[in-house]
């Protein structure tokens, strides 16, 4: 009877664990593949920008245009598509949750539309204060967040960043209790 008994507990551990790896890998692989959508978004959406900059550049400066007047308007409609998409924006609540990260992506959205609105509205007259307030804006705001998005979306990507969202979410009260015995790093 106690062999029996052993086993059934040995069984019971052993089912336990098996669904805490599949959930846990599962997760692994859902953030993973949004980690790298995301990073490809930003990435397209930034190649956009840096080519509509270049056009209006040129544009106001007289110089050679790299681009036709057909290839602005299209990359402007498909700028246009990109940044008013909320496919990426739902995939991040969906994998990530609606935490940090989620706030990054928001700014860096915000971030980026300021950009574009610059560029579509910019005149020959303004062209090289605007092309200085964009370059600004990458430098100080964009490229930055941008960063500080990936990092954050790395560290949730790893087994222990979804270990601890499962802790936090899953045992809520037993999180509150135990994080007061942690000292936070300074």
């Amino acid at each position: 009877m106690e062999q029996l008994f052993s086993v059934l507990i040995g069984a019971l551990i052993a089912s336990i664990l098996a669904v805490v790896f599949l959930h846990v890998s599962e997760k692994f692989k859902i953030r993973s593949e949004v980690l790298l959508e995301v990073v490809g978004f930003g990435d397209e959406i930034c190649h956009h920008l840096q080519n509509l900059h270049v056009y209006k550049n040129a544009e106001h400066t007289d110089r050679d245009l790299d681009l036709t007047i057909e290839d602005y308007r299209y990359l402007s409609r498909e700028l246009t598509v990109l940044l008013t998409s909320t496919k990426v924006h739902e995939k991040m609540a969906i994998a990530f949750g609606e935490k940090e990260e989620l706030g990054l992506f928001l700014e860096l959205s915000t971030q980026v539309r300021e950009v574009a609105s610059i560029l579509r509205r910019t005149t020959r007259s303004a062209g090289i204060n605007e092309g200085q307030q964009v370059n600004q804006l990458f430098k100080d705001k964009i490229d930055p967040l941008r960063h500080k998005l990936i990092r954050h979306l790395m560290k949730g990507a790893t087994v222990t960043g979804i270990l601890l969202d499962v802790y936090k979410c899953q045992m809520p009260t037993f999180y509150k209790i135990t994080s007061n015995f942690i000292k936070p790093k300074t």
